[in-house]
């Protein structure tokens, strides 16, 4: 996100109360009409949904600065997808009519707002294909490179993931259960290819998880 758009966006957000969250706490639920548009400034929201049999699965991991749920905002579709605090959270909210009169007459901010939705979308195509094509050892390596890459911080040749996603964290972002979400990391931290510090994550080799996955796409 450009720093031009943020302090944009931060600048409309001022004029709101802030909000805070405690982990677990529900922001939005699905099928609810949300009752404005969040502007995350700290903390991590999970996006979800559930299926009729009551399993949760993860679509999202938003950080700061993220806005939403800026599909509904903009073109009307109603929510069908849960938004929780995955960690303690502070969030500006603003009432949709005053979010849309702000960005409709800027069409930087609009075209930044799509480029996001768009990469959000791109990746999202990726993660379908590895649950439709790909055995869950892989399945779990896609998700952890995507952590790395949006919550990682780079440190000489590794990334360190400084939050504790949790087995059950992968599980639901993977769609399989903790049980094989664990099964599959420990194959990993056996391999080198990840290691739990603490509460953080460490990749000492990105680029092995990488080619890790690529052997598996070589067999679909």
């Amino acid at each position: 996100m450009s720093i031009n758009k943020t302090k944009e966006f931060e600048d409309f957000y001022k004029q709101f109360t802030k909000r805070s969250y405690k982990k677990g706490e529900i922001l939005i639920r699905a099928d609810d009409d949300p009752q404005g548009i969040f502007c995350l400034t700290q903390g991590y929201v999970r996006q979800y949904s559930i299926s009729k049999t009551g399993f949760e699965f993860t679509l999202n991991i938003l950080k700061p600065i993220s806005y939403f749920p800026m599909v509904w905002a903009v073109n009307g579709t109603p929510n069908v997808y849960y938004f929780e605090a995955l960690t303690s959270v502070e969030v500006g909210r603003a009432p949709r009519e005053q979010v849309v009169n702000f960005i409709k007459d800027k069409p930087t901010v609009i075209f930044e707002l799509m480029s996001e939705l768009l990469e959000d979308y791109a990746e999202t195509l990726t993660r379908i294909e590895h649950l439709v094509f790909s055995d869950a050892y892989r399945r779990v390596i896609s998700v952890l490179i995507y952590i790395a890459k949006h919550f990682g911080e780079v440190n000489k040749n590794r990334i360190i993931v400084n939050h504790r996603f949790t087995q059950q964290d992968i599980a639901t972002l993977v769609g399989v259960t903790r049980e094989t979400a664990s099964s599959e990391m420990v194959k990993l931290e056996k391999k080198g290819l990840i290691k739990y510090i603490d509460h953080s994550i460490l990749f000492e080799d990105i680029t092995k998880l990488t080619t890790e996955l690529a052997l598996g796409r070589t067999k679909l």
